[in-house]
């Protein structure tokens, strides 16, 4: 069956939407990302300092020996010329002067803790109640920090603890955990009450979820957080705020104020919004280049951004922007659908109905088609409605990339 439905459909991008910024995977991911990067610059602080005191301590002691040895040079040099040596010949013992001169010095040796030392020392303090430490020990769990095994679970309690003890930023990351179900079970209610406490505390992060949260029933209320968050720097206010103004979506579209933010949050690697300008730019909004738009749907792509990943895949199907390699855009396309993109499902099913990339094959179309409708694609719908029209067999494990699959969806294991 040809149904012959393949065209670069980047302007698609857009249908990213209010989402976009906060869709559960990606915003989840890239708050890890961006804690993860705090703690390292924390951390290569902290040696800097640790370095600095080792360096002045070095410097301290050098001086010290200096001046010790100085004074005893001197001593010596009196003593040697006496004509009373003293106990050297066994003669009295008249001395002709001080000796040495001793100077006191204190030095303070800063040693690095292990990673199991730092776990102890946190655990311990978090459980005496102190709740920098508990967000802390938070944020290792959460980000894997020092190659800590990741535990959303712990992650989520601590912050919680911290969050009671009034530390804005694990009340933003609390409610985030509550509202995502990220270690522990969905309260929306709940996570909503903990963002506005931090938004309200003034931390950017609780007032980009905050606004995200009350956008559709209190747009006027969110609006004003959004930008006061994105103008802060706050990454997933600036591609929210960005995405808005590409679609119009309460705001009125503004193409400058889209790229003005989008081109924020894509130079901070957000790859949602490096693909949502990318589609911005390819499809002749936004003043950018067609270059510049193919650069940052190759990012996006890298990033991880399912619509970014489809729309590069196809690009390198069909040689457009990049020298064409079908079966390397259709790998990409395959790990955007193996991850659940509908989309990327349906534009698979395509693929392998063509033979573009893959083998022609029509039970692994009708395979991809299948799981991208009931999934809601509306495309894919259409196809199949075509496929039982021609009384096809549906829903057959698809010949390549079974276990990828299997795995992918929960089964096989």
């Amino acid at each position: 069956m040809k149904a012959m439905r393949i065209g670069l459909a980047l302007g698609m991008a857009l249908a990213l939407g209010v989402g976009a910024a906060a869709a559960d995977p990606q915003t989840d991911e890239a708050n890890r990302q961006r804690q993860m990067a705090s703690m390292r610059q924390e951390a290569a602080r902290a040696d800097q300092a640790s370095a600095d005191r080792s360096l002045v301590q070095q410097q301290n002691a050098a001086n010290a020996s200096r001046q010790g040895a100085n004074s005893g040079m001197a001593a010596g040099s009196g003593g040697a010329s006496s004509s009373t040596p003293g106990w050297a010949n066994g003669g009295g013992s008249a001395n002709t002067g001080p000796q040495s001169v001793v100077d006191s010095y204190t030095l303070t040796f800063w040693v690095q803790e292990s990673t199991p030392q730092m776990l102890a020392r946190l655990d311990d303090a978090a459980r005496n109640g102190d709740g920098g430490a508990a967000y802390n020990l938070a944020r290792i769990y959460y980000t894997g920090f020092e190659g800590v095994p990741r535990d959303d679970a712990a992650a989520r309690r601590l912050f919680g603890q911290a969050a009671r003890a009034g530390h804005a930023q694990s009340q933003a990351n609390y409610g985030f955990f509550l509202r995502q179900g990220i270690g522990g079970e969905v309260d929306a209610a709940e996570g909503q009450r903990w963002l506005k406490a931090a938004s309200d505390a003034g931390n950017s992060f609780g007032q980009a979820q905050y606004a995200f949260s009350i956008l559709s029933e209190k747009p006027e209320a969110a609006l004003p957080l959004l930008k006061t968050a994105a103008d802060a720097g706050e990454m997933t206010a600036q591609a929210l705020l960005g995405s808005l103004y590409a679609m119009g979506y309460a705001v009125a579209q503004d193409d400058s104020q889209a790229v003005h933010y989008l081109t924020a949050a894509a130079a901070q690697n957000e790859p949602g919004s490096q693909g949502l300008l990318a589609g911005l730019y390819l499809t002749g909004r936004g003043g950018g280049s067609e270059t510049e738009g193919y650069r940052l749907l190759k990012l996006g792509a890298e990033g991880g951004d399912a619509d970014s990943m489809r729309n590069y895949g196809l690009s390198l199907v069909q040689g457009k922007g990049y020298p064409k390699d079908a079966a390397a855009g259709a790998a990409i396309v395959r790990r955007a659908a193996v991850r659940g993109d509908a989309k990327s499902q349906s534009l698979l099913g395509d693929l392998y109905n063509e033979g573009l990339g893959v083998p022609e094959r029509e039970e692994d179309a009708i395979y991809w088609w299948n799981r991208a409708a009931e999934a809601g694609d509306a495309e894919a719908v259409e196809a199949m409605n075509a496929v039982r029209a021609g009384n096809y067999v549906i829903g057959r494990a698809p010949t390549e990339g079974v276990a990828e699959v299997a795995n992918a969806s929960g089964r096989g294991k």
